[in-house]
């Protein structure tokens, strides 16, 4: 009898340390979780994406909503306090217009107010991102390094190099900067037929500050969202670009890698 009461109360105690055991793994997991989501906030985002869908003048692109989201981009990078984070907030295209700066709450992922899942961001109920009923969605960016090269008309043979570009994949611009000359490029994410997920380069022959959401291109190419490198070649004008990321090459760094 003894020895069947010692066997019990042994499998109480296992039992009750597993327990402990358990729920403090549970609350670690969760911190873990915590860290790496706090980890991952840090970078440019941006929802054009989102808005083109909402503004295209095409039925199969577009997705209706009863409030629309502004254009905004958002920076977020850490603060001198190692728990916080400073978002940036710009709108517009290639983020002209200032709005605000705002320290995120220590409590901001516990109260959902911004989660993230893999490379995308919702936010909500702060600011500017209180009026609709869904969060905002934000993806982040990916910036290219790129350059622009132009035929001299005057000059035969000749060509103008605009290099060390830098623009992102969510609706970033750069333009050729000859006076008198007015080309755009731009390259953006999109969805196609809302199902189909491509990355997009296009070539406007307008100001850089006029391309709008509906503005039609003179031409543009597509390839898979995960692609690193892309150009195109009009021959009036010509563009390419490269991911930024650890030893990456392209014209602009070519040289430097030798």
């Amino acid at each position: 009898m003894k020895l069947i009461w010692t066997v019990l109360i042994s499998m109480l105690l296992f039992s009750s340390n597993t327990s402990q055991s358990e729920t403090k793994a549970g609350e670690k997991s969760k911190k873990e979780t915590k860290a790496t989501s706090m980890s991952n906030l840090e970078g440019e985002w941006d929802n054009f994406q989102q808005i083109w869908l909402e503004n295209t003048n095409t039925d199969m692109h577009r997705i209706e909503t009863d409030k629309k989201h502004k254009h905004y981009h958002l920076t977020i990078s850490k603060t001198n306090n190692k728990d916080g984070f400073q978002m940036e907030i710009t709108e517009g295209r290639n983020g002209k217009k200032f709005v605000e700066k705002i320290i995120l709450p220590a409590d901001a992922f516990s109260s959902e107010q911004v989660k993230i899942d893999e490379d995308t961001l919702y936010v909500k109920g702060m600011n500017h991102f209180d009026h609709l009923s869904k969060p905002y969605r934000f993806v982040r960016v990916r910036q290219f390094s790129g350059w622009l090269q132009y035929p001299m008309e005057k000059y035969e043979d000749s060509t103008y190099f605009q290099r060390n570009l830098q623009l992102h994949d969510q609706g970033g611009m750069a333009a050729l900067d000859i006076e008198g000359v007015d080309y755009t490029v731009e390259l953006t994410q999109l969805i196609y037929g809302k199902k189909i997920k491509l990355m997009k380069i296009a070539i406007y022959d307008m100001p850089l500050d006029s391309v709008g959401i509906n503005s039609k291109s003179i031409s543009y190419a597509w390839t898979s969202p995960e692609a690193t490198r892309l150009g195109i070649n009009l021959r009036k004008i010509v563009s390419g670009w490269t991911l930024i990321e650890p030893d990456y090459v392209n014209s602009n760094t070519m040289k430097k890698k030798e």
